[in-house]
């Protein structure tokens, strides 16, 4: 991906620009937000808009921030009318977002460390979140709701799978032009085989998931994991910070059906593994 330059100074302008034709008064807040109030209150994330302005010229700025603000302005201020689930239920999905977008209004659960997993209405021209009060409406709730979610994105196809080298490590990539490609780490086992192991995975942003199956033998072991670490931590935080969409720059172990965190810090040059996890995997590295 070619990194563009870009002037914060810039985007904020284009940004109060655009939210004033709209009616809107516009400052920053705490947490690299613009806040818009006026007819409503809402919160434009600079860092993903900074995010989106990497991927096209400079001279496309105006019509990006235009049409960013104007898609989540237009979300607040003419809601769909969900109260006919019928209709609304082809609409739904879920999508993984990061923990901290949690406000405590929406319908959420946790879905790994860090990551939640929220119910959301897709249409032709926006993607909002659920609120807990428009899902108690409905005559479906809870964990059958989820399920509905994850279903419809499952029916909206699969991702695109390439075995790629990272660096010295072998990998499995997921990608797909779509805000729910993370969602499909609910079922990364049709993807990837992953083994009595489990697999090193990333979700850096919305777009992107990278797994690495831990297999033992063949001249593969402890250090070949710990290589894979290493590249695909290191894949994590430039993708977090690339975007759009970021999600996580952490590296996790999928084992089970279960996404644990590793927390992992540099030595250095040299990223070091927790000690829980090195010492399961000296455990199923032994030698017989």
């Amino acid at each position: 991906m070619i990194r563009r330059e870009y002037d914060d100074t810039a985007l904020d302008s284009f940004v109060v620009l655009v939210a004033e034709n709209l009616g809107y008064n516009c400052r920053r807040v705490p947490g690299d937000v613009m806040l818009l109030e006026g007819a409503n209150r809402l919160h434009v994330s600079m860092r993903n808009l900074r995010q989106l302005a990497r991927l096209v010229p400079r001279d496309d700025w105006p019509a990006l921030v235009a049409d960013h603000v104007s898609t989540i302005v237009t979300a607040i201020e003419e809601p769909l009318d969900l109260s006919d689930f019928e209709l609304a239920q082809h609409l739904l999905r879920t999508r993984i977002y990061p923990a901290e977008a949690d406000n405590g209004i929406l319908a959420a659960r946790a879905f790994a460390p860090g990551l939640i997993e929220a119910v959301v209405v897709d249409t032709p021209t926006t993607v909002r979140t659920v609120t807990i009060d428009e899902m108690d409406g409905w005559p479906v709730s809870g964990d059958a709701l989820f399920m509905l979610g994850r279903s419809n994105v499952r029916a909206d196809g699969s991702l695109q799978v390439e075995e790629q080298e990272l660096g010295a490590a072998r990998v499995t990539v997921l990608q797909g032009w779509t805000f729910y490609a993370a969602t499909h780490l609910a079922w990364l086992e049709e993807y990837v085989d992953i083994g009595p192991y489990g697999a090193l995975v990333v979700a850096p942003n919305r777009s992107l998931i990278v797994a690495h199956p831990i297999h033992v033998g063949a001249g593969r072991g402890y250090g070949s994991v710990v290589t894979a670490a290493t590249e695909l931590q290191a894949q994590a935080y430039q993708a977090y910070e690339e975007g759009p969409g970021s999600l996580s720059p952490h590296l996790f172990w999928r084992r089970a059906g279960t996404l644990t965190l590793l927390e992992t810090r540099y030595d250095g040059e040299s990223l070091v593994l927790p000690a829980e996890f090195l010492s399961v995997l000296s455990t199923l590295t032994a030698e017989p």
